[in-house]
């Protein structure tokens, strides 16, 4: 069922009355729906939330400057509407920065982190490169990104075999508020040194994923996340770019479920 929150994050609930909980948080210029491509065996085993970022989607736009900890208040505003007490986070890109900030903010509430094509230290020419892309969407919104965004998130092969999906992630993109969408691009841009060698250490199981091809978030990155975390694995996935998630939902599905059978009670999902 979908719903929203006091301050208006909407949200979708599915799996029932679960024991562990699933919160699943997307990307820059996305939404909650790019997780539709999950595999339904986690309904079985867990609670799954999926929702809007503030200025995505059907969620209200942020009344304050964005920032992760407004982020990561997000999160906690929807667990205390939904009764949740512990969570199991999964993030993407910014989501993956937005999790590590929550981990920080609120650790005893987190079991577990799920980190997927997420930054860490950039070299200067990626830095230049992002930087680029901030101005760019300062000057001309969202629309201008896209299609350079698809080309670095999707392989050639795959835009042009699947063009329904292209074309319905290049809509979410431009349809990001042009007003809001460059000030969370700066987040993306310049705000790792509050998630680098976290304080606290993040203490929880956590899975780090990324792609080798995925050039802006990519096997050096996801390396250096996992040392910082101490009960950390760390998963790369072969001859795919920054969205594997939706490339090869089989294979990612299978490394998550891996990864979560540890929380269920029964051992295997």
């Amino acid at each position: 069922m979908s719903s929203f929150t006091p301050k208006g994050t909407k949200f979708q609930l599915r799996g029932g009355a679960r024991d562990k909980i699933l919160i699943f948080v997307h990307g820059l210029g996305l939404k909650g729906e790019m997780w539709q491509w999950l595999p339904k065996e986690l309904e079985h085993e867990f609670t799954i939330i999926t929702y809007d970022l503030f200025g995505h989607g059907e969620s209200l736009l942020p009344k304050k400057t964005p920032s992760l900890r407004m982020f990561s208040d997000q999160i906690k505003e929807l667990m205390d509407h939904c009764n949740f007490e512990k969570i199991i986070l999964v993030g993407f890109s910014l989501g993956g920065m937005i999790i590590r900030r929550f981990a920080q903010d609120f650790p005893e509430l987190v079991e577990g982190l799920i980190i997927i094509n997420s930054p860490h230290t950039r070299s200067k020419e990626q830095q230049e490169l992002i930087e680029a892309r901030v101005f760019l969407s300062q000057q001309s919104g969202p629309t201008a990104t896209a299609s350079a965004a698809i080309k670095r998130w999707f392989s050639e092969k795959f835009e042009e075999e699947n063009p329904m999906i292209i074309n319905k992630v290049k809509e979410w993109i431009i349809g990001n508020d042009p007003s809001i969408y460059p000030k969370i691009y700066r987040i993306l841009a310049y705000d790792l040194e509050e998630i680098i060698n976290p304080q606290p250490p993040i203490s929880c199981p956590t899975l780090v994923i990324t792609a080798d091809q995925d050039y802006g978030n990519g096997p050096e990155m996801s390396k250096k996340i996992a040392k910082e975390i101490d009960q950390s694995q760390l998963h790369i996935i072969k001859n795919l770019k920054h969205m594997a998630l939706v490339e090869d939902p089989n294979q990612f599905g299978s490394i998550l479920r891996k990864f979560l059978r540890q929380f269920t009670k029964i051992g295997s999902i």
